[in-house]
C-alpha cells in the first residue's frame, strides 16, 4: 500500500490505496483530478465509456433502465470501487447508465492509458479484475433485493451504504433521488421514510435524512446489505492478501 504521508489524495480510494507503491506510482501521472456535479451522466447505457473513474468523494449511481423508462439502482460507487470497468473488459458496451448522486471529486484515466496499464501492471490488473467481481455481487444483489424486498428494506440498504461511504450522519437526499434509485413514485417513499421515522431510526427533513439508530436499521434491513458488505470485503483481502 502506498504510504499516506505522501498526501495524495487519490489515495482516499480504496482501491487506488490498496495498491502496492510501485504500481500505484506508474500509474499516478496518468490520473486526473476531476470534480462530478449531481445529475451529471459519465456514461449511458449501450455506450463505451471514454474514462475509468475512482471516486474520493463523489458518488455515482448505477442504473438499469428498462424499455418502458422505468430505472432502478443496481449499484452504488463511491470511495471503495471504480466506474467504468467494461473500459477494461473489452469492446462490448455496457448495460447500465452511470449518472452522479452526490457531487465531489473522483480521478479518472483515459480508456487507452487504462487498457496499457492493463496490460503491463499486474497488480492494477488484479485489482480491476477482484473489484470487478464485488460490483458483479452487488449489482446480483440488487437485483434480488428490489425484487423480493420491502421499500422500507430497500431505504435502509441504500441509507446504510451511503453511511458507510460517506461516514457522516447527515445524508442528503430528496424523495426523487430515492425513487429514481429504487425504482418506486415519490409517494411510496414517503411512505416507507415515515415508517422509519416512526421507528425512531431515522429523522427526515426535507432534502435530508439523518441517522438516529444506525445499529437498528441494520436490524430492520434485509440481508443484502451484510452479503454485499462481507462479499467486497473478502475480495478486498484476497487482493491485499495476494500482494502485500
Amino acid at each position: 500500500m502506498p504510504p499516506t504521508n505522501q498526501m495524495d489524495d487519490a489515495l482516499c480510494n480504496q482501491l487506488l490505496a490498496a495498491l502496492p507503491t510501485n504500481e500505484f506510482l506508474k500509474i499516478r501521472s496518468g490520473l486526473e483530478n476531476v470534480e462530478l456535479k449531481a445529475g451529471e451522466v459519465l456514461y449511458e447505457a449501450e455506450t463505451k465509456g471514454r474514462y475509468i473513474y475512482f471516486p474520493t468523494t463523489s458518488l455515482i449511481l448505477l442504473l438499469y433502465e428498462s424499455d418502458t423508462g422505468v430505472s432502478m439502482e443496481v449499484g452504488l460507487i463511491g470511495k471503495q470501487g471504480m466506474i467504468g470497468v467494461s473500459a477494461i473488459m473489452g469492446d462490448t458496451p455496457t448495460s447500465t447508465r452511470a449518472v452522479v448522486y452526490r457531487s465531489g471529486n473522483a480521478y479518472r484515466m483515459a480508456a487507452p492509458a487504462v487498457k496499457d496499464e492493463f496490460g503491463e501492471c499486474g497488480d492494477f490488473q488484479d485489482m480491476c479484475l477482484y473489484f470487478a467481481q464485488s460490483l458483479l455481487a452487488q449489482i446480483t444483489q440488487s437485483a434480488v433485493c428490489n425484487r423480493l424486498h420491502s421499500v422500507e428494506q430497500q431505504l435502509c440498504r441504500l441509507l446504510l451504504r451511503m453511511h458507510d461511504l460517506q461516514e457522516t450522519d447527515l445524508i442528503r437526499l430528496t424523495h426523487e433521488q430515492i425513487a429514481h434509485a429504487i425504482g418506486v413514485r415519490r409517494e411510496t417513499v414517503s411512505l416507507a421514510a415515515s415508517a422509519l421515522q416512526s421507528k425512531e431510526l431515522i429523522k427526515y427533513t426535507r432534502g435530508k435524512i439523518t441517522l438516529l439508530d444506525r445499529k437498528g436499521l441494520e436490524g430492520f434491513a434485509c440481508e443484502c446489505y451484510q452479503l454485499e458488505t462481507e462479499q467486497h470485503k473478502k475480495l478486498i483481502k484476497k487482493y491485499e492478501a495476494k500482494h502485500n
